[in-house]
């Protein structure tokens, strides 16, 4: 009789990432991690075929710079491994680089595909207060802007589809920019752009030292994604 393999556990990871490790790469990210669970002991499962590599994913990476309150990292550990998920955060933190804190570890739930909108919180103390009208008059109707495509060519896109919403609040630093940005297909939208639309439209000096942190994901009808 051929005995049953134990199941191997798909768990998420939900994590914060602020501080000067803002300035790592993805790759560096996704190393650190891969440090993290050796050097705790936890071992991940690894994919098939001729380059196997370990079953982990985040969800949506950020860009260098930016910081984070709700990251997201899929895994799947080794058939046959167990350990509670409380006791299995405290030692994977404990091996965590300064600025990354894992906040929980669950059961995998709905695919990160199902993530629609992110949140963002744009710190910009060089923006006067004054200044904000005129921000919000720049970023109505069609905001068009070159970026290169597959092939390395330039073609105009046209970011207004992927803006829910956008507001600017005056707050000790300067002036606040919340907004709520796509975080799906070809609508997706990285609030750099959105900088980058101001600052062709208003000039760069109010938008070149910004602070950005996200502080949210969600799914299509604004429910939060966890």
């Amino acid at each position: 009789m051929n005995q049953e393999l134990p199941a191997a556990r798909a768990l998420r990871c939900r994590f914060e990432k602020c501080g000067p490790i803002r300035y790592i790469s993805h790759l560096d990210l996704t190393r650190a991690f891969h440090r993290a669970f050796a050097r705790a002991g936890v071992p991940l499962k690894f994919s098939e075929g001729f380059s196997p590599h370990p079953k982990f994913a985040f969800a949506l990476p950020l860009s260098v710079g930016t910081e984070s309150v709700v990251e997201l990292a899929d895994f799947t550990l080794k058939p046959g491994f167990e350990m509670e998920t409380e006791a299995l955060r405290a030692a994977l933190q404990e091996q965590m680089p300064a600025g990354i804190r894992l906040v929980a570890i669950t059961e995998q739930g709905e695919k990160f595909s199902r993530i629609a909108f992110a949140t963002y919180r744009v710190v910009l103390p060089k923006m006067d207060p004054e200044e904000t009208s005129s921000a919000c008059e720049a970023l109505k109707g069609s905001l068009v802007i070159q970026k290169k495509n597959k092939k390395g060519k330039l073609v105009e896109k046209d970011i207004s589809a992927g803006i829910r919403s956008l507001d600017f609040e005056p707050c000790e630093e300067g002036v606040v920019l919340n907004a709520c940005l796509s975080a799906a297909g070809e609508s997706y939208l990285k609030p750099e752009t959105v900088l980058e639309v101001l600052g062709n439209r208003l000039g760069e000096a109010p938008f070149a030292e910004r602070g950005i942190l996200r502080t949210g994901v969600y799914f299509e009808d604004m429910t939060p994604f966890c």
